[in-house]
């Protein structure tokens, strides 16, 4: 048997979220992923294989850079063999044989990254200064239970749980030309929906809506408040870090994805023109 790290990409739209879910026959990332894996004879049984993943993003969540490790006995793997058996919208892109047998993609990352497109056309009512001092009150440790889905039985149960997390960095860039608030953080870990929540707290300080010493009340958990997640469509898991491991990119197979993805921004380009046309046309005193 081999350790193996693959690294993935996918679009989340038509998934309800990465992590397989055995009581449901819903669509997942994870549950694509094994049917290829066990149709190439890859991997046969997930507890067998020591499986892991880095995350689990949620329905509707995307990945630049998602990790997975297991051991195989397959020899000679490739991400254009695995992508050969998987839907257009999840793809493999890289692959490392990590030196040490125990390596685990979840537990051995040093930190996760996750960046958020916030729609921000021109004319917009968000203020990217006062995101900007909003945003940089996060960083740091806190407690984020404010800004988390409240834990299920099992994580309750769990000896390690902890809302306790560390940002490490959570940076805010507007082009002038971009229609897009970028916010990019970076975490040893996340809780669940915490960098949604996280978006639409410096969506409303934004706005005006909120004061930023609102955020410091939060986090110092003075008040306690059921905050709304951000939309999931425009989260994106970027990268896991690694100590000592080197992904080797199939530049083959990233060509190939390249072509995909270029086919799906034409389609969701022109789909988008078609809503904003829609949009004028059925706009209250138009005619």
């Amino acid at each position: 048997m081999e350790r193996i790290a693959l690294k993935i990409g996918y679009l989340g739209t038509h998934y309800h979220g990465f992590q397989v879910q055995p009581q449901s026959a819903v669509p997942t990332i994870e549950g694509a992923l094994f049917e290829a894996l066990t149709a190439l004879q890859i991997i046969e049984d997930r507890a067998i294989a020591n499986y892991a993943a880095a995350g689990r993003t949620d329905k509707g969540v995307h990945a630049f850079a998602q990790v997975l490790s297991f051991d195989t006995a397959q020899r000679n793997l490739s991400p254009r063999m695995i992508n050969s058996m998987l839907p257009r919208d999840i793809w493999v892109f890289g692959l490392a044989k990590p030196s040490t047998p125990s390596f685990n993609a979840r537990k051995d990352a040093l930190s996760r990254t996750y960046r958020y497109y916030l729609y921000a056309p021109p004319n917009t009512d968000l203020d990217v200064a006062r995101i900007q001092d909003a945003a940089a009150r996060f960083i740091g440790t806190h407690d984020f239970s404010n800004f988390a889905q409240a834990p299920g039985h099992h994580e309750q149960e769990a000896e390690h749980f902890s809302p306790i997390r560390e940002i490490t960095r959570l940076e805010i860039s507007h082009d002038a030309n971009s229609s897009f608030i970028t916010i990019e953080i970076a975490a040893n870990s996340f809780l669940r929906k915490m960098v949604r929540k996280i978006v639409t707290a410096l969506t409303l300080v934004g706005r005006g809506s909120r004061a930023c010493e609102w955020v410091d009340a939060l986090l110092e958990r003075e008040i306690t408040e059921a905050i709304e997640p951000a939309p999931p469509y425009g989260l994106v898991l970027a990268n896991v870090t690694y100590p000592e491991i080197s992904f080797v990119e199939d530049e083959y197979a990233k060509r190939h994805i390249v072509a995909r993805l270029t086919e799906a921004l034409l389609m969701h380009a022109s789909t988008a023109a078609v809503l904003e046309r829609m949009i004028r046309e059925y706009a209250p005193g138009t005619s």
